[in-house]
């Protein structure tokens, strides 16, 4: 693969992709447009832009850790990476612009979570997890912002960003719980680390069942129709399942990106039909 496209991530970009498609989809229903699809594509760019920036200040640790990489495989030079995330980023908000200003000024926003992410906060407890739930669950912001605005965004697209968040903060510190061996090594302080393993899950835990309870806020507001079930209910039993392995955070930590897939097909087809 072109060490460029490799430094993107191209997979990850996809899931950007669908989290603005369907953030548009429960947000603001809409057919396909021109707008819709600079989204997608700045959607793209900045989560790539994201995953770059982080392989240049990974460098050191992934000359052990993934050799193979671009960077410490010697395909790229680590200067050029550090243009190449800028030029990214310039023309992702060039894009976002001609989107909405309210798009723009998320783009803003996320453009800047991700460099501090990947510079400082990447080794900081819990804030760390943070960031990274908040630029999975804005995906979705992103996409309702393409016909609307921070003040009018509606509570079935804020529902869905708020689970995607919680869901992804339980899942990142179970991650760290299963990582704990390699980030000491690494010289991470995540979580696990300062609190130790066992409150770690508990709290992921505790996260895991706010989401859980989450769930129930569309149908007391009888927001979706009756097809919500269809993704809610699956999601709920993975959930309360993931919950019972706990102590094995890589089951667990899989178990909820399940669930969250059912919780995307929830709110679609409760929206659409």
């Amino acid at each position: 693969m072109n060490p460029y496209l490799e430094l993107l991530r191209p997979y990850n970009g996809v899931l950007a992709i669908f989290g603005v498609i369907i953030g548009a989809i429960v947000g603001a229903p809409l057919l396909l447009s021109v707008s819709i699809l600079i989204a997608i594509i700045v959607a793209f760019l900045i989560n790539g832009a994201g995953n770059t920036i982080n392989d240049y200040f990974d460098y050191e640790i992934d000359k052990i850790n993934r050799p193979k990489r671009p960077i410490p495989s010697g395909r790229i030079k680590r200067s050029m990476v550090l243009n190449y995330f800028i030029l990214l980023i310039i023309v992702s908000l060039i894009f976002s612009y001609f989107v909405s200003v309210h798009f723009f000024y998320l783009a803003i926003i996320n453009s800047i979570v991700s460099f501090v992410y990947s510079w400082k906060l990447k080794g900081t407890p819990l804030i760390g997890n943070i960031a990274v739930s908040w630029l999975a669950a804005s995906t979705f912001l992103a996409g309702a912002l393409i016909a609307s605005d921070f003040y009018s965004l509606n509570m079935s697209v804020i529902i869905l960003a708020s689970l995607a968040f919680l869901a992804t903060l339980s899942r990142e510190i179970f991650k760290d719980v299963e990582d704990v061996k390699g980030d000491k090594t690494a010289g991470i302080k995540t979580l696990p680390l300062v609190m130790g393993e066992p409150k770690s899950s508990i709290f992921a835990s505790i996260i895991l069942i706010i989401g859980i309870l989450s769930l129930l806020l569309p149908v007391y507001y009888n927001l979706f129709s009756i097809f919500y079930y269809i993704g809610m209910v699956p999601a709920v039993l993975i959930c309360l399942a993931a919950l019972r392995y706990m102590k094995n955070a890589h089951k667990a930590q899989k178990m909820i990106k399940i669930a969250m897939y059912f919780v995307f097909l929830g709110f679609i087809l409760g929206t659409l039909l």
